[in-house]
């Protein structure tokens, strides 16, 4: 968890990136520890083998990248960067799993560069799939509850820190896993 100075740098040089995006690579030492978590949890809640470091060091570098193209659209803080960077590493893994299901009915093959990257040899595409269209049915239905669920699935977050980043108390985040969880249990059932 980064402290309270760290948490002001880290929106102050956030600040600064806006007016001077070229100084984005400056974030990376900043949370390069939470965004590997970030993206370990990612693919690990994907059904994706969580072994080898440079999966996820791939997946953190490629959403980095792709964050930098959007960093002039404003980013708040240091939560609001984590929030965004855990939504482009979950499209990252969703595409990724969309070209992985393709090419085993006949379809296209995935890009060949990032199948070597992602190392995704044994990734179960299926239930990845399966989870990310519960996940949207959620959010359809219960927005709070999909987005307190994803946080705690993608980013990996305790339900403090969840409540932190939604501005909600401690027992709302655990109700609304609870629930969130349970509901998940049957979407999912046939999809293991």
């Amino acid at each position: 968890m980064t402290s309270q100075t760290e948490a002001e740098d880290i929106t102050r040089l956030l600040e600064e990136i806006r007016r001077t995006p070229e100084q984005f690579e400056r974030l990376i030492p900043l949370l390069y520890d939470d965004l590997k978590r970030i993206g370990h949890n990612q693919r690990a809640s994907a059904g994706q083998v969580a072994s080898p470091t440079l999966q996820t060091t791939a997946l953190v570098n490629e959403a980095f990248l792709k964050l930098q193209g959007r960093i002039h659209e404003g980013i708040e803080n240091r939560l609001h960067f984590k929030r965004l960077m855990a939504k482009v590493m979950r499209q990252l893994i969703v595409d990724y799993a969309r070209r992985q299901a393709a090419a085993k009915r006949g379809g296209v093959l995935p890009d060949e560069e990032w199948s070597e990257r992602m190392g995704a040899v044994e990734e179960d595409s299926d239930f990845t799939l399966s989870l990310e269209s519960s996940l949207v049915r959620m959010e359809q239905v219960q927005p709070r509850q999909a987005e307190v669920l994803a946080a705690s699935i993608y980013l990996g977050c305790t339900a403090c820190e969840i409540g932190e980043m939604l501005e909600l108390s401690e027992r709302t985040v655990r109700r609304e896993l609870q629930k969130g969880r349970a509901w998940l249990m049957v979407e999912l059932a046939d999809a293991r």
